[in-house]
């Protein structure tokens, strides 16, 4: 005896559960047997141990292949329990213990059936025995509340709390004990009855002592094995759950729910994951049904790997019904030549009925013409064709649930054959929704819904290039999960979001509504980025951006829906199309945002993500509709984060903002990601200022002089207006464009308010000339200062102080002018040396270079671009500017057809450097380009990344030129620390994600509620404003003139016009010839409209409905209330925000107007 206990207690896993065993059934004592010391005679105990052959066996298989009876007498009843090996004794009584496996551990384990006679008060002895299965099959929620008779509500709210702790495994452990220790008489009766009205066959039986079946839970643990991943990253539990519940049987509907839940709260993969884990808990025969369902779904691969046999029965019965199919197909003929496929409504199953798979058949028989294939079972086998084919005698077939595509599941199944076209009565409802919504599509001819545009038409597609990160990329996105994708610039982001358009695209092919929005920031990225996706997706693409309704005749959205599966489309039209009410944020399935990164604050990346969250909140029906959400950045940033939990807040921040459940980077094929990776080496250049510099000393003293102008109006500015003594800088653009200038809209004397606004642009042309001398050639910066003053002195009525600033402008031209071209009395730009050096070694290291230069401002990049043409040493690398299509040419700006050209020239190599403004840090891709050099000014860690990362070429270097008398080096510094802290905040965020993803969702939801929260709370501030809204007057911001009132301003799409007739005898106009913006309906810059008092430029004039409107422009106005209160805004929407909203111009207005004659008269 004690060489047995030495055997278990040296071989057996689980000993704390034999020892359990023994201690209920009073055998405790034998764990003290000592052979060399005498037994207790009192109880008495005989152990025997018979063997059977084990010679194939291990040593732990031999001792449980055993018939180990234990026999005593107590003091109250003679026992003897036998613990046998049930499949080679199953006509023994008794029960089989096993302790071998983990986790979870069950006297099951390795049996093949277990046959128990005992009597209903052995109950708990079976409940002991089987304690492992049972605390990890049953969920405690699932029977705790139904104890009230057995347990008291202490202990049940005690059980509960511990589930939500510690998990149901540890609860139920808890409530097996409160039940055994319960003074209920029928306790365990009543324990085993809601098991089964629970669902919980299998262990009811279990510990009811009759047969079980072990294969079921063998199986599960095979199942949790090598392919559980498999499983869980690959099959998305929406394709299963209707089929597991309602045709199977084997899961209820409180696991169904429950596993959306799950679903909804972390997506698919967590929803799989239940799935497992409830899958084998109720049904003996889960496993054939659960494989039948994967291969229903079209899951064989899968199914191959599980179970190779039950594959090749599934493959041999699909055979034969395809064959049938086929034949059954060519038989039906109509009108002698066209053929017809009908489909059969499918077969409806009651509550009680179940599909069942059909009996194997002999495939060579059949197939041979053999006789037994003509018998009923055959034909039985065969009802799937049946059910097909329209075959009225199947009415007593046992129905058979059929492929994909064919009997459930069905949304839109054509089967054509020459001119008939059989379509399913149920269709999908979101696509009956999406008719109703869009009627006006519905108009549209068959061609127009399947329009496809002329580049597409005749055109192959390409394959993608195997990349194992690009995938592992984009799996979670193509499960269906909600998700932030993180990958550096150069790594193909934009192909990854291809894959998951793809993959969207043909796996939803049958299930309602597949529309794709491809979301862009800027105008310049939409075609960049559509051309990519019509290289890889046969798809109907459009695109929608300000330029494509400038260049074409503009259809609503909600006509263009119907026609087209993809949109790439830039943020602000997607949400002007929701405002106006074009489409809702239902109408698509997937949404990806390019460059996510901007998602948050005003940005309309995040203005197009709020119907989603309003949805969201209201946890109604409508949730189900909405679509998933992908986002695309190659840094999610760190925002104003100083510290490692500041940074993790700004992660999850922008993770609630986009709704993501993943963040997502790659790391199981890292290597490969930096084998691909082109990473330019970075360095940080400080550049000393200029040693002798008269030309800047001169500006500034000129300044100064100026400043003292302003001491005329000290009372009305305050005391608080003196200016910063540092100049040619941010803080004094700062100090110029919102103190100085919210002070002179305050000051009420008309004279006066012109005198301050004409000091003011004085400085700001000093200032803004300075920062120019700072990048370029002070001959640059002359020029500059000089075409601006000509501009100010344009006016031919000066006032005093007007004259003033005039003279000293005059007094110090001459002595500008020598100093900018004199090189002893002003030197060269060290920046502008260090640029050239830099442009020059890189040219020589390599001919066919291509390099970016990126500087702060349109004038900058003008500046720059010149400089490198009339520089000799660098005439022949040729450079061109890049900078925003917005802006007037006047501004610095470029058209949309020079932005493609200036790239398409540089690409080819026409010219080696472009010097661009901050719009090409992102998106703009030359695999070429092999030179980067951020020109004197920080940004943010963002900036920093999406830089660096336009070097694309291998041995690729960026620079950062950073001036010594700036703070640029430093900052750029920090942006660079600040990259290792957002990859360590990010690492974190993920992990937190995986082990507590419920307090993730709790705090995601959390951070949505307040944003919701400080939504409303503004949109009441909007409203209670609007409702105390009084009338406002528009004055010219220079002289203080009257314009108009702010009633008599209407919107015109974008623009605000003033519709006043008295505007024009305030105003005169003149012609013009440099268009700023055109489309079908209306023309920007036909004419200028200035002050009649000051001749200062006010706006522009459009030409709509063949009518002239005033546009009067913000930046020249200032608005005053009825108290004489001034103010100056920047932007129309600012004024809106704080002031008065613009109505749209009516058909009324526009009778008015043409009864009262025109608005201005141009010249």
């Amino acid at each position: 005896m004690s060489q047995f206990l030495q055997f278990v207690l040296q071989y057996d896993h689980n000993v704390i559960e034999f020892e359990r065993v023994l201690k209920k059934n009073g055998l405790d004592s034998l764990l003290k047997i000592d052979e060399n010391i005498e037994e207790d005679p009192t109880p008495n105990i005989d152990v025997t141990i018979v063997e059977e052959d084990h010679n194939s066996l291990s040593s732990k298989e031999a001792l449980f292949e055993s018939i180990i009876t234990l026999s005593y007498t107590g003091n109250c009843h003679d026992r003897e329990i036998k613990l046998q090996n049930g499949a080679r004794n199953a006509n023994k009584k008794g029960a089989m213990a096993d302790h071998l496996s983990r986790e979870p551990s069950s006297s099951i384990d390795n049996m093949l059936s277990i046959w128990n006679c005992l009597h209903s008060f052995e109950t708990p002895k079976l409940v002991e025995l089987y304690r492992p299965l049972v605390v990890r099959c049953v969920e405690v929620n699932d029977v705790v509340h139904y104890l009230d008779d057995v347990i008291c509500t202490r202990e049940r709210e005690e059980i509960v709390e511990i589930g939500k702790q510690k998990g149901s495994t540890v609860a139920m452990d808890y409530l097996l004990s409160a039940i055994d220790g319960s003074s209920s008489s029928d306790r365990w009766t009543k324990f085993v009855d809601i098991l089964n009205r629970k669902g919980y066959q299998y262990v009811a039986k279990a510990i009811s002592g009759e047969e079980v079946n072990s294969d079921a839970y063998r199986r599960y643990k095979n199942l949790l094995g090598p392919l559980k991943m498999d499983l869980v990253e690959r099959v998305n539990p929406n394709d299963l759950l209707c089929f597991l519940e309602g045709q199977e049987k084997i899961i209820e509907q409180s696991d169904t729910e429950h596993i959306k839940a799950e679903m909804v709260n972390k997506g698919a993969m967590a929803g799989m994951i239940v799935l497992l884990d409830r899958i084998w808990r109720k049904s003996e025969n889960w496993y054939t049904s659960f494989l039948k369902v994967l291969c229903q779904k079209e899951y064989n691969d899968l199914v191959e790997k599980i179970d190779p046999v039950f594959a090749l029965e599934w493959n041999k019965r699909k055979t034969l019904e395809n064959t049938r199919v086929q034949a059954v197909t060519s038989t039906n003929v109509v009108d002698g030549d066209e053929k017809v496929t009908k489909l059969s409504t499918p077969v409806q199953c009651s509550n009680e009925e179940e599909y069942k798979l059909p009996p194997p058949l002999d495939l060579e028989s059949l197939l041979s013409g053999n006789s037994q294939a003509d018998n009923l079972k055959s034909v039985q086998a065969l009802n799937f064709t049946s059910l097909l084919s329209g075959d009225p005698h199947t009415d007593n077939l046992t129905p058979v649930q059929g492929d994909k595509g064919f009997i459930q599941d069905i949304h839109d199944v054509e089967i054509t054959n020459a001119k008939a076209v059989v379509k399913a009565k149920d269709k999908n409802e979101d696509e009956t929704d999406l008719k109703k919504r869009y009627q006006t599509a519905s108009a549209l001819s068959v061609e127009e819904n399947r329009h496809e545009s002329a580049d597409d038409q005749g055109t192959s597609l390409e394959t993608f290039e195997e990349r194992l990160y690009q995938n592992e990329l984009a799996l979670p996105a193509q499960r269906g999960e909600n998700c932030i994708i993180i990958a550096p610039t150069g790594s193909g982001k934009t192909i990854v979001a291809v894959k998951i358009i793809k993959h969207h695209l043909e796996v939803n092919r049958l299930h309602g509504v597949r529309k794709v929005a491809f979301v862009v920031e800027k105008n310049n990225l939409a075609n960049q980025q559509s051309e990519t996706i019509k290289r890889f997706v046969d798809c109907r693409l459009k695109v929608i951006s300000g330029d494509t309704m400038r260049d074409e005749d503009f259809t609503e959205l909600a006509v263009l829906l119907p026609q087209f599966d993809v949109f790439v489309i830039t943020a602000q039209m997607l949400v002007n199309a929701m405002v106006k009410g074009d489409l809702r944020i239902e109408s698509f399935s997937l949404i990806i945002l390019d460059e996510c990164h901007h998602c948050h604050g005003g940005h309309a990346f995040y203005k197009t993500m709020i119907p989603y969250h309003d949805k969201k909140l209201e946890e109604s029906e409508e949730q189900k509709t909405l679509p998933q959400i992908v986002g695309l950045t190659a840094s999610i940033g760190v925002g104003k984060a100083k510290s490692q939990t500041q940074a993790i807040s700004h992660i999850k921040l922008m993770m609630a903002n986009l709704d993501a459940n993943a963040l997502v980077s790659v790391k199981e094929n890292f290597a490969e990601l930096a084998e691909k990776m082109n990473s330019p080496d970075q360095s940080i250049l400080k550049i000393p200022s200029r040693k002798i510099d008269d030309f800047g000393a001169l500006i500034k003293e000129l300044m100064q002089k100026t400043e003292d102008c302003l001491t005329v109006a000290k009372d009305e500015l305050g005391e608080n207006m003196n200016p910063p003594y540092s100049k040619g800088n941010e803080e004094y653009t700062q100090w110029l464009e919102i103190t100085l200038l919210k002070a002179v809209a305050k000051v009420s004397d008309s004279v006066l308010s012109r005198s301050l606004y004409t000091i003011r642009k004085y400085l700001k042309t000093y200032n803004e000339g300075l920062i120019v001398h700072s990048y370029a050639r002070a001959s640059d910066a002359f020029s500059f200062i000089a075409q601006n003053i000509e501009e100010l002195q344009k006016s031919s009525k000066k006032t005093e102080i007007e004259t003033r600033a005039n003279a000293l402008f005059e007094n110090a031209r001459g002595n500008l002018e020598i100093c900018a071209v004199d090189g002893m009395r002003c030197e060269e730009n060290p920046l502008l040396l260090k640029l050239k050096e830099i442009i020059l070694e890189t040219h020589r290291e390599e001919t066919n270079m291509r390099g970016i230069v990126f500087v702060r401002t349109r004038v900058v990049a003008d500046i720059i671009a010149s400089w490198m043409g009339e520089t000799e040493e660098l005439k022949d690398i040729k450079a061109k500017k890049y900078t925003g299509a917005q802006a007037p040419g006047a501004e610095g700006g470029i058209t949309k057809n020079k932005q493609e050209e200036t790239i398409k020239l540089f690409t080819k190599g026409d010219f080696k450097v472009i010097v661009a403004t901050t719009i090409a840090e992102e998106g703009l891709d030359i695999k070429a380009c092999n030179l980067v050099v951020k020109y004197d000014y920080a940004g943010n860690l963002i900036s920093q990344i999406q830089a660096k990362g336009r070097g694309r070429a291998e041995h690729s270097r960026f620079f950062i030129l950073a001036s010594e008398d700036k703070c640029v080096a430093e900052r750029e510094w920090m942006n660079s620390l600040k990259e290792p802290m957002m990859e360590e905040a990010m690492t974190l965020v993920q992990q937190e994600i995986q082990v507590e993803h419920e307090k993730y969702q709790r705090e995601k939801r959390e951070l949505q509620r307040l944003a919701k929260r400080q939504r409303d709370a503004a949109l009441h501030n909007q409203s209670s404003r609007e409702a105390i809204e009084g009338q406002y007057v528009l004055k010219c911001l220079k002289c203080n003139e009257y314009l108009c009132l702010s009633s008599e301003l209407k919107k015109i799409k974008s623009q605000y016009a003033c519709i006043s007739q008295d505007f024009k005898d305030h105003v005169f106009c003149k012609k013009s010839d440099k268009i700023t913006y055109e489309d079908k309906d209306i023309k920007v810059g036909v004419g200028k409209i200035m002050c009649k008092k000051c001749h200062v430029n006010l706006g522009n004039i459009a030409l709509y409905q063949e009518i002239h409107f005033p546009l009067p422009h913000i930046k020249a106005i200032k608005i005053e209330d009825d108290m004489k209160k001034g103010d100056h805004l920047k932007q129309w929407k600012k004024v809106e925000e704080k002031y008065f909203t613009v109505s749209p111009l009516s058909d009324e207005d526009l009778e008015k107007i043409s009864e009262s004659g025109k608005l201005v008269e141009i010249d």
